[in-house]
């Protein structure tokens, strides 16, 4: 769970990344701003949950070609944890140090981040009520919408939601300045800025330790003070007259983090954005370039998907016929894409038929993890690339069809085989044990056997010995895929 949402957190962020990344190069000197604006909080949004959308694998590999899957991403993606699942080896072996590291290392993170969270939500909460405070200690007066709340801030004017502000430390203000302020604020009110300053905070309290979500804030926040400016300001004389009036009142502070303000650090940004020629209307096409942005985001994330790690079930072992109240029946099981076993065969790996009880993680189990379950089979056949995908089709009655499609890829090869870690013990002494040779066929379980077997010796430290496996880009012409295997082990 805590390893799920660090993900999330990273992938929402990198998400967020490309979609500003474009913003800054493509359409932050433009002066469409309502599109602007629309863009800076599509953005934020999509970046919560476009990462979590994935494209089905069987219309994935239609897109990219099963032939790319099977001899390049495998190759790249391999990792200890797609070949060996905890019920590989025997009690006593398979626990390592470095997963307890990695346990205390997610939680430190989680804590870390619950810290920030709790500070962040009270900052904010904290700004919620001195607007209050404000707005109940104040003269206030209703003009029309909105309330007019005379306050004593160095701040011209600003607005939260329908309650406008204005300092009555500005007294040198004619009547005409005074208006155009006002006005200035009830742009910001009528087109619910406020309302997109309280979703950027919220934001900003789940991802704190980020920051491209306070430069989203500072351009959005730019965007809606462009936006009222740009309906304020009249002709050439009127702008001049307006940037002057800008300058006038600009301070370095604002009386919260939460309000639209008046004026503000974005100062020459704004006069410059006034007398800026306007956008033509061609410009706006360049917004669509949005769609093939998510687009491309969205089948980065289906590819790294697209891996036989990504279905691998780490809980508890449960039984295939789990007696659970109220449990679905397998209804027809479907095999596609097998070439080197029949159906009937799959089957009877599986050791499970249409009416037993479905328990998703004991079938998946049998799928991937099981030392006799399917993906052991054809790891032992060399298929060291191989991928499944499981779809549930739900019937009526309770019952669910399963289509399991494999995608077998090229074969495997053991390519060099080493040992790390010995000191005292001889390398040759420790090759003799091991059972796997340079050129056979890839065998999880000649591996696995293999671990045992210098588990047996009685010189290492049983829990610590693990098989790294690297593998080696597909050569030109070459049907085979090379994986190079190191034995680390630490002598006791």
């Amino acid at each position: 769970m805590g390893t799920a949402f660090i993900d999330y957190l990273i992938e929402s962020s990198v998400c967020l990344l490309f979609f500003l990344t474009f913003y800054r190069l493509a359409l932050s000197n433009l002066t469409h701003f309502n599109w602007m604006r629309v863009y800076l909080l599509s953005s934020l949004t999509l970046s919560l949950f476009l990462h979590l959308l994935k494209i089905p694998d069987q219309l994935f590999s239609s897109i990219v070609g099963n032939g790319l899957l099977d001899k390049q991403l495998y190759l790249i993606n391999l990792s200890l944890p797609t070949i060996f699942s905890p019920n590989t080896f025997e009690h006593g072996i398979q626990s390592s140090p470095a997963a307890n590291w990695q346990y205390y290392l997610i939680f430190l993170l989680l804590t870390i981040y619950v810290v920030g969270v709790l500070y962040k939500s009270f900052l904010f909460i904290q700004s919620l009520l001195e607007i209050k405070e404000s707005i109940r200690n104040n003269e206030r007066s209703k003009e029309g919408n909105y309330w007019i709340i005379t306050t004593n801030t160095r701040v011209a004017a600003y607005s939260f939601l329908n309650y406008i502000f204005i300092s009555r430390n500005h007294k040198n203000l004619t009547l005409l300045e005074l208006e155009q302020i006002k006005l200035h604020e009830k742009i910001h009110v009528n087109q619910r800025h406020t309302i997109d300053v309280l979703f950027v905070e919220v934001y900003s309290i789940l991802f704190w330790f980020n920051p491209l979500v306070y430069f989203a804030k500072s351009k959005l926040q730019e965007v809606h003070e462009f936006i009222a400016d740009g309906k304020v300001v009249g002709n050439d004389e009127a702008k001049r007259n307006y940037a002057q009036l800008l300058l006038d009142l600009a301070v370095d502070s604002k009386p919260s983090f939460l309000l639209t303000g008046f004026t503000n650090k974005q100062i020459k940004n704004r006069i410059k954005m006034i007398s800026k020629k306007r956008s033509l209307s061609a410009g706006k096409l360049l917004f669509f370039s949005f769609v093939p942005v998510a687009a491309i985001l969205l089948l980065s994330f289906s590819y790294l998907e697209y891996s036989p790690a990504t279905n691998q079930n780490d809980s508890p072992n449960l039984g295939i016929n789990s007696n659970v109240n109220s449990q679905p029946k397998i209804g027809k099981i479907t095999w596609v894409n097998n070439t080197i076993i029949s159906n009937d065969g799959l089957n009877k790996i599986l050791g499970l038929k249409t009416g037993d009880e479905y328990v998703k993680k004991s079938f998946e189990k049998r799928i991937w993890s099981d030392m006799d379950g399917i993906s052991t089979y054809y790891l032992d056949k060399g298929y060291l690339f191989s991928k499944m995908d499981i779809q549930e089709n739900p019937v009526n009655g309770g019952t669910i069809d399963l289509t399991i499609t494999i995608y077998e890829g090229i074969r495997g090869k053991i390519g060099k085989v080493s040992v790390k870690g010995n000191k005292n013990v001889s390398t040759d002494e420790v090759l003799s044990k091991i059972t796997v040779r340079q050129g056979d066929l890839f065998s999880k379980t000649r591996i696995v056997e293999s671990v045992r077997a210098l588990s047996k010796m009685g010189k290492f430290d049983n829990e610590r010995i693990m098989p790294n496996l690297t593998p080696k880009p597909q050569e030109v012409g070459n049907d085979f895929g090379i994986v190079d295997i190191e034995f680390q082990v630490i002598e006791i």
